[in-house]
């Protein structure tokens, strides 16, 4: 089988990558790691199309038009393609406008002024842009500052105070493990340590996991834990999330890769 897995090997966090690739390639596969501003001509040549981490170490909201122009030219094509098709944040932040109109446990989100009062009461606000990720372009706002700030562009969040990110890792619908970042990924990245997860939060975690439906990739379903012990929703990372392998034991790295591979080979074997 000939794979294209798609990647960023000017980051530093392509390592992760590497080990995937290399697994596949110990089962007797060809395994090209590139860039998503390869040669489109040699689409031809692959079996399977694997969408991993393209993030680019400082990522600038530009670099959005550049890296992923290649998504639409591939989902249009009828190959085998994992983490291509997430429902979630891939297409804008506006699912969590959607999901907290539902009543899910997620940030509190809307993206009209007329429904601010939907958030409760705040002193400051964060605006982020639904076509964005990574942060990239989102402010934080005094309330009486709206008005000028805001347009459709945007989301509008409450600047909540928390503990800690809590982020947990899938392959389909399968937790793998889960990570908890104290106090939180921004402004300074700390190293993450494994999380024991109740029942409950498991739970929680697998009810957003499952709303992809019948889907082949990664999934990371992440949250912010509040000081009460609570976690709300802060994303759904469906398109290429970086896994911090290198932050948890062998054992369960080559567990995960190992499911990895399974569910690659599942989705072919269709």
């Amino acid at each position: 089988m000939n794979i294209l897995m798609l990647s960023n090997q000017d980051s530093d966090e392509k390592l992760e990558d590497l080990w995937l690739a290399k697994s596949f390639m110990l089962d007797g596969h060809n395994v090209f790691v590139v860039n998503s501003d390869y040669d489109e001509s040699l689409d031809q040549n692959f079996d399977v199309f694997i969408r991993r981490s393209l993030w680019n170490s400082n990522p600038q909201l530009e670099d959005m038009d550049t890296n992923y122009s290649f998504i639409e030219r591939i989902k249009k094509k009828h190959v085998f393609r994992v983490n291509f098709d997430g429902k979630f944040d891939g297409n804008g932040k506006s699912y969590l406008v959607d999901l907290f109109k539902k009543g899910y446990k997620v940030i509190p989100s809307v993206d009209k002024l007329e429904n601010l009062d939907l958030l409760g009461e705040y002193d400051k606000y964060l605006l982020k842009l639904k076509d964005s990720y990574d942060g990239i372009g989102q402010k934080i706002v005094k309330k009486g500052e709206l008005i000028d700030e805001f347009d459709d562009e945007y989301i509008i969040q409450p600047l909540m105070k928390f503990k800690s990110e809590v982020q947990f890792y899938y392959i389909k619908e399968k937790l793998e493990y889960a990570l908890e970042f104290i106090p939180s990924k921004v402004p300074v990245y700390p190293d993450p340590v494994i999380y024991s997860y109740t029942k409950e939060e498991k739970s929680l975690a697998d009810s957003f996991a499952s709303l992809n439906g019948d889907y082949f990739g990664i999934q990371r379903i992440d949250f912010i834990k509040l000081y009460d012990g609570k976690l709300l929703l802060t994303e759904i990372e469906d398109i290429d999330p970086y896994l911090d392998l290198d932050c948890v034991s062998e054992e369960i790295k080559q567990g995960f890769i190992k499911d990895y591979k399974e569910m690659v080979y599942e989705y072919v074997g269709r």
